[in-house]
C-alpha cells in the first residue's frame, strides 16, 4: 500500500517542482525587465517593492525546486544543505529590506525626473510611473 502512495505522489511532486521552476523563471524575467525599464528611463515604468523582492527570492525558489525535483526522481528525501538554505533565507530577508528602501528611492528619483504616478485601482497594485499622463491607460 505504501508503494502505491509513493508512486502517486511522485508525479505530483515532480509537477510541483516544474511549476516552481517556471514561476521562478517568470519572477526573474518580470523583476529584471522592470529594473531595466528603470535604468533605461522608458516612458512607462512599473515598480514596487515586490518587484525588488522577487529577484532576491528567486535563488531560494530555485533551490526549493531543485530539492523537490530530485526528491521525485530518486523517490526519497533529498539531503538538504541547511547552511545554503539559511544563507538563501538571509539573502531574501536582506532583499526585502533593500527593496523597501530602493522603492522609496526610485519613487523619489522618478518624481524628480518628471515622471507622474498613475492612479491605482487597488492599494496592492504596483506604482506605474509615466512621462506623459495619457500613457496611464496603456
Amino acid at each position: 500500500m505504501e508503494l502505491f502512495v509513493v508512486k502517486v505522489n511522485r508525479p505530483f511532486i515532480g509537477a510541483f517542482s516544474v511549476f516552481i521552476l517556471c514561476l521562478s523563471c517568470w519572477g526573474t524575467w518580470f523583476s529584471l525587465s522592470e529594473y531595466l525599464s528603470f535604468f533605461k528611463s522608458n516612458d512607462v515604468i512599473v515598480f514596487s517593492w515586490r518587484v525588488g523582492v522577487a529577484i532576491f527570492g528567486v535563488p531560494l525558489s530555485f533551490y526549493f525546486s531543485y530539492a523537490c525535483f530530485f526528491s521525485a526522481i530518486k523517490n526519497e528525501h533529498v539531503k538538504i544543505n541547511n547552511k545554503l538554505g539559511e544563507w538563501l533565507v538571509k539573502f531574501l530577508i536582506f532583499g526585502a529590506v533593500v527593496s523597501l528602501f530602493s522603492s522609496s528611492y526610485i519613487s523619489y528619483s522618478l518624481s524628480h525626473q518628471g515622471y507622474k504616478t498613475c492612479p491605482k485601482i487597488s492599494w496592492m497594485d504596483p506604482n506605474k510611473y509615466v512621462k506623459d499622463i495619457t500613457l496611464c491607460d496603456k
